[in-house]
């Protein structure tokens, strides 16, 4: 199959239940491209792909945003000729549907697409082998247009993208109702699901596990987790495909984490975001200076031990503060919050 010399019907090798779920999702793709020439259907396309097109979105960006860690794997091997199922292809109808193609040019159509291989300019598709799927990055229209006409397949070049195998990830079901659904690779590595149903769908027919945060081993709190995808803002639309900048490190988190738990001294003055109120103290403090002044000038010697009071009192009113140390936490909770010490 894989022979240039001798291309035959590609076979994807997956699991019945992970073919179904593939074609459904290439099923999905085919009535999305469609709303793309509505006038309300296009806004809702953008919505669901969270993006701003002006047409149907590629088939990558559709994969990319339903399957977690997508280019985690890189490529293998080079490209090689194949006859592929169009049913498990992710094409995108761009500049027309089937039924634009004149009458009288249908059969030559179906006939180049089905026997003509021509160069990868022409139709190269990226089969995610072990999702038993295809992305279409040359050659996106003869998807629709092979369907449309019951075609068994198309003659294409074909390139294989690896994925990691399922029990490596873990998808992560939201301890609330309304929270973020994720997906955790290697037990480290974190994208937010932001189809999380489609996700699902996908994933659990691939044969990944799903869990709740606490049934994690050595991972974490889940808040410190949250805090940190809200900080880099992971929950919104990534605009790249690096799966770097999509992905949280846990190991980064548990650094952060020690580090927030380390011991260290502070004065009055470095207990963030806490202030001290100076007013009362200061007006305590002038008091007993200004009593301590009064009873010293006053011609009774009776009253300078009174003085010497006040005036060890303003002292220690004033000094007292600068001397007492905190010793805790540099981070500590305060109530959903954490706040520097």
């Amino acid at each position: 199959m894989n022979d240039p010399r001798s291309p035959g019907m590609l076979d994807l090798g997956v699991s019945p239940t992970m073919q179904i779920a593939s074609a459904l999702l290439c099923d999905l793709k085919l009535e999305m491209d469609r709303y793309a020439r509505g006038h309300v259907g296009q806004p809702f396309l953008d919505d669901w792909m969270g993006s701003l097109g002006t047409c149907a979105y590629w088939g990558d960006e559709l994969l990319r945003l339903v399957i977690p860690f997508l280019g985690w794997e890189r490529r293998e091997g080079d490209a090689f000729r194949a006859y592929v199922d169009p049913r498990y292809v992710l094409g995108a109808s761009i500049k027309g549907f089937p039924e634009h193609v004149p009458e009288e040019k249908v059969q030559d159509s179906i006939t180049r697409y089905a026997t003509t291989f021509g160069s990868r300019d022409n139709v190269l598709y990226v089969w995610y082998k072990p999702l038993g799927i295809l992305t279409a990055h040359e050659g996106k229209h003869r998807v629709a247009f092979m369907r449309a006409h019951c075609q068994p397949a198309i003659a294409a070049w074909v390139r294989e993208a690896n994925y990691p195998s399922a029990d490596r990830i873990v998808v992560v079901e939201p301890d609330e109702r309304h929270g973020e659904w994720l997906a955790v690779l290697d037990g480290r590595y974190v994208q937010v699901l932001r189809r999380p149903r489609v996700s699902l769908m996908m994933l659990q027919a691939y044969g990944t596990r799903v869990c709740r945060w606490r049934d994690l081993t050595d991972a974490p709190s889940r808040r410190s987790v949250f805090r940190e995808i809200y900080r880099h803002g992971l929950q919104r639309q990534q605009q790249t495909i690096s799966e770097k900048d999509r992905t949280l490190d846990l190991e980064t988190v548990s650094r952060r984490d020690n580090a927030d738990d380390e011991c260290v001294v502070r004065n009055l003055f470095e207990l963030k975001p806490y202030r001290c109120t100076w007013r009362g103290l200061g007006i305590a403090t002038a008091i007993c200076s200004a009593l301590a002044l009064i009873l010293w000038v006053l011609p009774w010697p009776i009253l300078r031990p009174g003085a010497w009071i006040c005036m060890g009192v303003s002292y220690g009113l004033l000094v007292g503060p600068l001397m007492l140390r905190f010793v805790g936490p540099r981070r500590v909770a305060a109530g959903s919050a954490r706040h520097d010490v």
